[in-house]
């Protein structure tokens, strides 16, 4: 009888956590009909594609304007974004891994897993660095955003560009004290993807190929930006309109990942929950460890987690992601259990923002 009775009230906690899943974007996509052409209009921008998932599938893709507006180029579901900062976190689910599979300790000092490079010496305590600190951008560790390189014939190793040959960025330093405040850091990751090749013994592309794409199925999602990669990727315009070239980057787990709106949207997926209740990541990491990835980090106000941006006011986990030329936002709505990705090939930001909020004010109308 009590067997009886638990197996029916895990059932009910797993139609619990789908009950309010948004399924229906109809709504949603005849306003975004209506009022994307008008906002690409406004700000002079080439392009933008969406795509919409609840915990179980892919629900809606829809684009607007061009992938080269010169050639009238649609924008398709094959179509390829470079997503900058959201390809760190790609990366968190990446060397979680290494965590589960107990290769990484979180609260061990970084600099005992690294073989080609160690944090250098500096008035604070380098063994204070951990995976875990260095995940919620309150390690301490240095540097914001990278620039890029214009050719990929510029492009060396993950260790040259830590030692400060990036184009500008400097070298990754410890400039504060770990553990007190938070700090985004773009330098962090640039120590995790090292970690990830030295624990792994694989290149950083390889190995997130093989135990982050391959099992989400994102079948058109690279950190290798090779000329056949360039050929299915829209072309870049700078925040005047104007074509740009691509951006290319030893830093790949800080701003490289290159993909489409469908293998995006796949990956926010990893955080909503399916019909039995559990987290779609469940083939990537235990709940133990995604429960910890998302909620909000110790020295962040709340709006970190050892992964995503922590919006509390609407109930989601996100990111967003910026480079020359490329523009990206991610949310999911843990409440809803729903997402949506926003990949605009321009660097007019207010692309992205204007999307954002619209499709924020239809889910709420939706669900007062």
């Amino acid at each position: 009888m009590i067997k009886s009775i638990l197996i029916i009230f895990t059932l009910f906690l797993a139609s619990l956590a789908t009950a309010e899943e948004f399924t229906d974007v109809s709504e949603i996509t005849e306003r975004l009909e209506d009022d994307i052409p008008k906002i690409l209009d406004k700000h002079k921008a080439p392009g933008v594609a969406l795509a919409f998932v609840n915990g179980n599938r892919v629900l809606e893709f829809r684009s607007y304007g061009f992938a080269d507006v010169a050639a009238k180029t649609e924008i398709t579901q094959s179509t390829m974004f470079n997503v900058g900062s959201i390809s760190k976190l790609v990366t968190v689910w990446g060397v979680m891994q290494l965590v589960a599979q107990g290769k990484v300790d979180l609260d061990a000092p970084i600099n005992q897993y690294l073989k080609r490079w160690q944090i250098p010496k500096s008035e604070f305590n380098a063994k204070k660095v951990t995976l875990r600190n260095i995940l919620s951008h309150t390690s301490g560790l240095s540097l914001g955003p990278y620039t890029g390189w214009e050719s990929p014939e510029k492009l060396t190793s993950i260790v040259d560009s830590l030692n400060g040959n990036n184009n500008g960025a400097g070298s990754v330093e410890l400039i504060h004290v770990p553990d007190t405040k938070w700090s985004y850091s773009g330098g962090g990751y640039s120590v995790v993807q090292l970690l990830i090749e030295d624990v792994s013994g694989m290149a950083f592309e390889d190995y997130m190929q093989q135990y982050m794409f391959k099992p989400l199925n994102m079948k058109d999602s690279t950190f290798n930006i090779t000329k056949k990669v360039i050929k299915k990727s829209a072309t870049p315009y700078d925040n005047s309109g104007k074509v740009t070239g691509m951006v290319y980057f030893n830093e790949k787990a800080a701003a490289g990942l290159q993909t489409t709106p469908i293998d995006l949207a796949r990956f926010n997926m990893a955080v909503l929950r399916n019909n039995d209740g559990d987290y779609n990541g469940l083939g990537l990491l235990p709940e133990k460890l995604i429960d910890l990835m998302i909620k909000p980090a110790p020295n962040t106000n709340g709006r970190w987690s050892m992964s995503y941006v922590v919006d509390a006011k609407n109930s989601s986990l996100g990111f967003a992601g910026f480079n020359r030329g490329w523009v990206s936002l991610s949310r999911s709505i843990t409440d809803l259990n729903f997402g949506y990705v926003i990949l605009s090939n321009s660097s007019i930001g207010a692309v992205n923002n204007d999307i954002d909020s619209l499709i924020l004010s239809i889910v709420k109308q939706s669900h007062n």
